[in-house]
């Protein structure tokens, strides 16, 4: 299966540039065993760049595939790094829009934690809609949730706000589905839409070959967001980057007319193409130097751990796993303790596991928790090599 039209344009002015071979199709799925992970299906990658509108997708997704209702564990509240970044967004959102005592819907809630926050901060209602979502993990009786996939009825519910993160960058029919909220909100044009997904300039500028997995099919710049953004139906409001520059956040509003408001953050077409060329010069050469770290990590006899499970460690490892250098990944989710990582078959462990494994090195999947890291690991007395991407 190639995909021959952009999804967000409908363009056909298509260039590969960067292909990952038997990709596991999940990342974030729950897996009870090693060999069920191993047994996780895989397909290829190839990264396309639409020359007319920037968006950047795996022209090769299978689309046939159903990848969310069978649940999946991507809770990163237990993080106080990243729920400092969440309350921010939270208190931002609310007091810039005047969200005090009113609905908000969240599309791809997952458990629920961003809508809770949101509750909380501004005392209304919510409503959480998410074919995978996990009843039990929420106890406030201010939320409701649908497990099912949004649609055009739910337009209809009551919402001052509408917030859908990292949903966007799960869905090849980018500009389809954002056509769906707007047509399901008619003629109302009160309603502000928030959409937070990752940011693809960062990964192509600083090579992070570790955040492309199957699982994640578009990728968006802020250009190329706001103009499928445009296409579809909104008027930008504000469109920013934020945590270290690794997410991109929008904030719009339905629009009568085709709007043609336009931000200075909007990078052009052949800028980023300018960024696709330099990664695609520079990424041989970046995953030969972090083999060449882990072949010697694993020459000194080092008992090396990977901290960071999910997407991250998936995407990371599968370059990796002949190796066989690391035999567990840690993670702060309690909910991820004993289940398998997919493709790769290692365990996923709580952070005490660590104080009697006694690491001698720590490869961490995301640089911005590395303080965090670190001061939990000298609280359990540990003092490894730390390695962060």
């Amino acid at each position: 299966m190639m995909h021959t039209h952009c999804p967000s344009c409908g363009g056909e002015r298509l260039e590969g540039f960067f292909t990952i071979k038997n990709a596991p199709i999940f990342s974030l799925v729950t897996v009870k065993s090693k060999a069920e992970a191993l047994a996780v299906p895989r397909k290829d990658i190839e990264l396309a760049f639409c020359n007319d509108c920037g968006f950047i997708f795996n022209r090769l997704f299978d689309t046939s595939i159903d990848y969310f209702s069978g649940g999946y564990e991507d809770q990163q509240g237990f993080s106080r790094t990243f729920m400092e970044y969440l309350t921010k967004i939270a208190d931002g959102l609310v007091e810039k829009y005047g969200l005090h005592g009113k609905p908000i819907v969240e599309i791809g809630c997952g458990k629920g934690d961003f809508l809770n926050l949101l509750v909380q901060k501004s005392g209304g209602r919510g409503t959480g809609i998410d074919p995978a979502y996990e009843r039990g993990r929420q106890s406030n009786p201010e939320l409701t949730f649908y497990k099912e996939f949004y649609a055009l009825e739910h337009g209809k519910l009551p919402a001052a706000l509408i917030c859908c993160r990292h949903t966007l960058e799960h869905i090849h029919q980018t500009a389809a589905f954002l056509k769906l909220i707007r047509d399901s909100l008619g003629k109302r044009t009160d309603a502000v839409v928030f959409f937070e997904v990752p940011q693809i300039a960062r990964i192509l500028d600083s090579c992070a070959f570790w955040d492309i997995y199957y699982e994640h099919c578009s990728y968006f710049s802020a250009g190329s967001l706001a103009r499928v953004f445009r296409k579809t139906g909104y008027e930008i409001l504000d469109l920013r980057l934020d945590y270290s520059d690794q997410y991109v956040l929008i904030e719009a509003r339905p629009a009568p007319t085709r709007s043609s408001k336009t931000l200075p953050i909007e990078e052009s077409v052949e800028q980023l193409k300018t960024s696709v060329a330099r990664f695609r010069d520079r990424v041989t050469d970046d995953l030969a130097g972090w083999r060449r770290t882990l072949t010697d990590l694993k020459a000194r006899k080092l008992k090396t751990v990977v901290w960071g499970g999910g997407s991250k460690s998936v995407g990371f490892l599968v370059n990796f796993a002949d190796l066989d250098l690391i035999d567990v990944v840690v993670d702060v989710n309690p909910h991820m303790e004993g289940n398998f990582v997919p493709g790769i078959g290692k365990m996923y462990v709580q952070p005490k596991f660590l104080k009697d494994y006694r690491p001698d090195a720590v490869i961490i999947m995301n640089g911005i928790y590395r303080t965090e890291i670190t001061a939990s690991l000298h609280e359990m007395g540990l003092n490894p090599e730390i390695h962060a991407l």
